[in-house]
């Protein structure tokens, strides 16, 4: 078939074909390495020719950046339509291969979640570029975005899209349920106009999948038993948000809570999957922002060189993570390795950086030990008055003496005005003398009462210091905490012995495991299966049954999610990808399965290190603690020895 460009009648002439999809294959073209053309199996209807013009005259340089558009229209000798050309693609993976740790190190090895996050702000950016001039994606799925290695987005199958063309519009007849807004759910497709806010729907599914490990935001266990996915969407229930408990949903175990990256994209997400109407959906230009924004404040994590997470931590946890590490916390919980940086590598010979770690840990003093000291046994105080008469008869005598004084000279005035002047005097000399007695009383029983209580005090204290000088509590914290390092080295030294056992042990189930590497790179939506719909295949997907292993494994667990017939063909193809498998003796210890148990016993490696890292910092913290509080406790001591010896001073 000899094929012509449109717009010039220039002849073209293809290579071979590059990938078959269901309407149509992709080839080169021969001395136009940009770009490819799209052949169709059968010549397009009339209005789909119509549409193809339509976006070839609509190109543009910002629409050719994010998306492979169609640049000119392909003709036969007879000048029937028969495809079209557009940009080449090259050296992109689907972006589902990003969604799980196994599919990303496989397709994108070394990437961390700063290139997710750049990533989902890439695709927002495709969508926002659509959007700008009057297009709508409509069958957004996993399948519209291819990734580079830089992390920049395209998009593809763009002759399904729906097409402004001046007036007229070309609409979107196909979609995938599980990416199809509420207000959409159960309609056809065919001739439905749709709008920027749907696809703002499936671009949130999209961009969740991605941020939050391949989840789908409305897969989850519902109280009363199965909910489909279809259904949970059609009634809005947002498995991870605020309102979940209200329609009977929870999240799956071993997923992220919904505000782990920010208040910013859980609210973004909240209104993306809210009931229609309640609120407007975000805009891509709002994901772009938000997503910019998340990657810009990710942080190196303190323990593992692949993670970058939202925020700063503390430092190494307990259990050898960062603790503000969300990757740290997932991975600790669920065993999983989640990102793997390029340099991480094993070192089967032990790691070079143990021995001055140990040397620093062994280096932290202990605390001292504390000597009791004795209890003081102070002579008791003589407590008797110095006040012979005391301080109510001397009172009394007095005020009687000043009163038969007075008498007198009222009375008898010149019989006995000697007498009432002696006896007058006799009172005041008394008064004079019981007012100084009482002052020296007075003084003597505050004097005595401040030695008591220095004494009390001083006695209390050394109680106190004999009670921390026996108490091994303190002693044995410094004491655990320093076997439980030492542990942590014993493990650390043990993980090249454990990785030759695991290796060794390769070769014992070296077919097993071949066979089980074999078909987990055997995809399920690859599959050419007539009864397993696309939405089957992307519900399955949600729950990350993708390749014919996973199949194996656990399609058991799923068996509901999809008909029966489609299940039986499902398990049949696998079953029959199993039986397609041959054993390679030459790869009994095979480099991808070693690669794996390097990359567990590395994650192993990392945490004891962190573990030993945090050590030295704790035991000196420790040290400091127990030594600043007996250091208090003995100034405490020295200051009461002071202060009983000014008061036995001031009382003598």
């Amino acid at each position: 078939m000899k094929l012509r460009r449109v717009s010039n009648n220039n002849p073209i002439q293809l290579g071979r074909e590059l990938g078959r999809g269901g309407e149509g294959a992709v080839f080169p073209v021969i001395g136009m390495p940009d770009l490819v053309a799209k052949i169709y199996l059968k010549p397009p209807a009339p209005l789909k020719v119509e549409k193809l013009r339509g976006m070839a005259r609509r190109a543009s340089p910002a629409l050719l950046r994010v998306a492979a558009w169609p640049v000119d229209v392909l003709g036969d000798e007879t000048g029937t339509v028969r495809g079209f050309l557009m940009p080449k693609v090259s050296a992109r993976e689907d972006v589902h291969e990003l969604y799980s740790p196994k599919s990303r190190r496989r397709a994108f090895p070394g990437v961390d979640f700063r290139f997710l996050a750049r990533v989902a702000a890439n695709i927002a950016r495709a969508f926002a570029q659509v959007h700008a001039v009057g297009n709508v994606i409509g069958d957004v799925n996993h399948g519209n975005a291819l990734v580079g290695r830089d992390g920049t987005v395209v998009l593809i199958d763009c002759d399904s899209f729906q097409i402004r063309d001046g007036v007229r519009m070309f609409t979107c007849d196909v979609g995938v349920p599980l990416f199809t807004p509420p207000e959409l759910a159960g309609q056809a497709f065919r001739g439905l106009k749709r709008s920027a806010n749907h696809d703002a729907f499936g671009l949130a599914v999209l961009l969740f999948h991605l941020l939050y490990l391949g989840r789908h935001p409305f897969a989850g266990k519902h109280a009363d038993g199965e909910m489909p996915i279809e259904r949970a969407i059609a009634e809005s229930r947002f498995v991870y948000g605020a309102n979940a408990a209200q329609f009977g949903m929870s999240r799956p175990p071993g997923t992220l809570a919904l505000g782990i990256f920010g208040e910013d994209i859980a609210r973004l997400f909240e209104s993306a999957f809210a009931p229609p109407g309640e609120m407007p959906r975000p805009l891509a230009a709002q994901w772009i922002d938000a997503l910019h924004a998340l990657e810009t404040r990710l942080s190196p994590c303190g323990v593992s060189p692949s993670h970058y997470y939202p925020g700063r931590g503390p430092g190494p946890g307990p259990d050898g993570g960062d603790p503000g590490c969300c990757w740290c916390v997932f991975e600790h919980h669920t065993g999983l390795r989640l990102f793997a940086a390029r340099k991480d590598t094993f070192d089967t010979q032990g790691n070079a950086k143990l021995a001055p770690l140990w040397d620093a840990i062994t280096a932290v003093p202990p605390p001292e030990r504390a000597q009791p000291l004795e209890v003081p046994d102070f002579i008791e105080l003589e407590t008797k008055s110095r006040d012979p008469l005391g301080p109510v008869p001397r009172a009394i005598l007095s005020w009687v003496l000043v009163f038969l004084s007075g008498a007198a000279v009222l009375y008898q005035p010149g019989e006995h005005v000697v007498l009432a002047a002696m006896t007058l005097g006799a009172a005041i000399a008394l008064r004079w003398w019981y007012r100084n007695a009482s002052t020296r009383t007075e003084t003597f029983q505050a004097g005595f009462r401040a030695l008591l209580a220095a004494r009390n005090r001083l006695a209390r204290l050394v109680k106190e210091w004999n009670a921390i000088a026996t108490d091994q509590r303190f002693d044995q914290r410094f004491e655990r905490l320093l076997g439980e390092l030492q542990s942590a080295k014993d493990e650390l030294l043990a993980l090249p012995a454990r990785r030759e056992a695991r290796i060794k042990a390769l070769f014992s189930t070296a077919a097993q495991q071949q066979q089980q590497r074999y078909l987990d790179q055997i995809r399920l939506d690859k599959a050419k299966l007539p009864n397993v719909s696309t939405q089957e295949i992307s519900m399955l997907a949600a729950y990350d049954v993708d390749t014919a292993a996973e199949v194996l494994n656990r399609g058991a667990s799923v068996q509901g999610l999809i008909s029966g017939v489609a299940f039986r063909e499902m398990m049949a193809w696998a079953n029959a990808c199993a039986r397609n498998f041959q054993f390679d003796p030459a790869r009994a210890a095979d480099p991808e399965i070693v690669a794996e148990i390097d990359a567990t016993l590395l994650q192993q490696q990392e945490e004891l290190l962190g573990t030993l890292r945090g050590g030295q910092a704790q035991l000196e913290a420790l040290s400091s603690e127990i030594s600043s509080m007996r250091a208090a406790k003995q100034r405490e001591l020295a200051e009461a020895r002071r202060a009983v010896a000014e008061a036995e001073g001031t009382k003598s």
